[in-house]
């Protein structure tokens, strides 16, 4: 019997939505039924989490979307703080087209996320490598995540 993953998906571009969705979809079909939800802002992403009578697996939060000031939604990382509070157990990958190491600590030591990802490190292979390491209780960090990691070690 197939197991079924809820995945929230949050990002203002509708293509990477669609690539995102087009991508899971071919993710273990034997084994796994994907179930996505998407939200193309702050105002739909809460309004997702807040309404939801699902609980979510995995969630993607693009961290730059369109704020939502009545709800004090101002970034994907607002919408991570909503899910950890809501849905405990829901796994984050937080994705990011930023770089700057002091970025990735307050990302990591905030959200304490399953998943950091840069998105010029994401390819089709490399979300569903990502993925499936996170549904197996990994964490996953793309490789520019990692060295920036490593270089603030050294």
């Amino acid at each position: 019997m197939k197991k079924t993953v809820q995945v929230l998906m949050v990002d203002d571009h509708p293509f990477i939505l669609q690539a995102y969705k087009n991508t899971l979809d071919r993710f273990k079909p034997d084994d796994y039924h994907i179930v996505e939800t998407t939200a193309d802002s702050g105002k739909t992403g809460y309004e997702v989490i807040a309404n939801s009578t699902v609980t979510y697996d995995v969630a993607f939060l693009d961290i730059s979307i369109p704020t939502y000031p009545e709800q004090n939604i101002e970034s994907g990382i607002d919408l991570a703080k909503l899910l950890r509070q809501q849905m405990p157990d829901c796994k984050i990958v937080l994705l990011t087209m930023h770089t700057e190491k002091l970025k990735f600590r307050y990302f990591s030591e905030t959200i304490q996320p399953e998943g950091l990802v840069v998105k010029n490190d994401l390819t089709f292979e490399e979300l569903l490598i990502a993925f499936e390491d996170i549904l197996d209780g990994k964490l996953y960090y793309s490789e520019t995540v990692q060295k920036m990691m490593q270089e603030e070690e050294s």
